[in-house]
């Protein structure tokens, strides 16, 4: 087999490797609210992606329209059953750190026959499989410190802590200590800290490994640069466009409903891969289009910060961190490309061999998402 053919059918594999992983429905996290009441009480609800809980249960392979129609043939014992086991899983592996000793939390109410029912007999709810656990007990007298360990079915956990007068953010599958104890000055200074590790830490993962449309857009500038003055220019247009609209999405000045945003992301995509292809170096018009298409991923870029949901008080950390954790993803991806390809710069064949056979595969799966998106 020739070498041209090796790389077509590498490119094709690659194409529908990335294809078929964009179609599994999969669970990036799941949303918490801690209620501190007075008298020491507190109020935990869970909302979690049901319909990916129930998947996982019943060890389901199919599409998630096959995975409704699979639950809606079920008994009413044998959907019973099932959510039992869901609630069960959840409420015997999420446990009450005090001062880091474990305790179980009190029974969890919801995820009820009704509720599901009603969900699988709306189809129009399917991307919004969304529902509630709820549970409340007493802290310890005395207590320093809380957390809390949260099931490893529910994924990662963005937990909001609401106190009197006070509150935070904390992401992952175990909670970053609330403290109980502790001056009013020491405490905002600790929780602006943990709130910009958290939305730091979500930018990244927004980047790497979760972003994988804005992964291969950084890429597509990457291929075209022949020196790190002409990447330079690429990354700092797209850096200025995105952050723009991040600001402007968060506050509300600019906003594009998401049919709209995502499609036009992805044909950003497959246009710069294209045009590696047939230009051999930056054209005049191609800063000022990064600049537009940056303008378009800074809105998604928002979707996600909105999803995630601020806390007015910590509301400038939060877009702040955010958008420095992207920043830090996308350097990682240029410097892990550049740790991979710089070997072969200089090579005569490296156009040909490497930069337009990953250009064409990016190509593909940017096209291959627009139609997606579309549709």
């Amino acid at each position: 087999m020739s070498s041209f053919a090796k790389k077509c059918l590498l490119s094709v594999y690659l194409f529908f490797s990335v294809c078929c992983l964009s179609e599994a429905h999969n669970v990036d996290k799941s949303f918490a609210k801690l209620n501190i009441l007075d008298q020491q009480v507190y109020q935990l609800t869970i909302e979690f992606d049901t319909l990916h809980l129930a998947k996982a249960a019943l060890d389901f392979q199919g599409t998630d329209a096959e995975l409704t129609t699979e639950l809606t043939a079920l008994s009413l014992s044998e959907l019973k059953q099932l959510l039992a086991a869901i609630k069960q899983d959840i409420q015997s592996n999420s446990i009450l750190l005090v001062n880091g000793q474990s305790t179980p939390l009190p029974e969890f109410h919801g995820l009820t026959l009704g509720e599901v029912r009603s969900l699988l007999s709306n189809s129009s709810r399917l991307n919004g499989f969304i529902l509630p656990l709820t549970t409340s007990g007493r802290i310890p007298k005395n207590t320093e410190h809380i957390a809390i360990r949260f099931a490893p079915a529910l994924g990662d956990v963005i937990l909001t802590v609401a106190r009197p007068s006070k509150s935070l953010v904390s992401m992952n599958t175990v909670s970053t200590p609330i403290v109980l104890k502790q001056d009013d000055q020491t405490e905002q200074a600790l929780s602006q800290w943990q709130t910009a590790m958290t939305y730091l830490y979500q930018g990244y993962v927004h980047i790497l490994p979760k972003g994988l449309d804005h992964i291969l857009f950084v890429l597509a500038l990457f291929l075209l640069a022949k020196k790190a003055s002409s990447l330079l220019w690429q990354i700092s247009a797209f850096t200025i466009a995105h952050t723009i609209t991040l600001a402007l999405g968060i506050f509300g000045i600019v906003n594009l409903p998401a049919n709209i945003v995502e499609p036009i992301i992805a044909l950003s995509i497959a246009y710069v891969a294209i045009e590696n292809i047939f230009q051999q170096k930056l054209t005049h018009w191609r800063l000022p289009l990064i600049f537009v298409f940056g303008l378009l991923h800074g809105l998604g870029f928002a979707s996600v910060l909105l999803e995630l949901g601020l806390q007015p008080a910590q509301f400038i950390t939060s877009l702040v961190a955010f958008n420095l954790g992207v920043e830090i993803g996308q350097l990682t991806v240029v410097a892990l490309a550049f740790g991979l390809l710089s070997w072969f710069y200089h090579r005569p064949w490296y156009r040909q061999r490497i930069v337009i056979p990953l250009s064409a595969v990016i190509a593909l799966t940017g096209s291959y998402w627009f139609i997606e998106r579309i549709v």
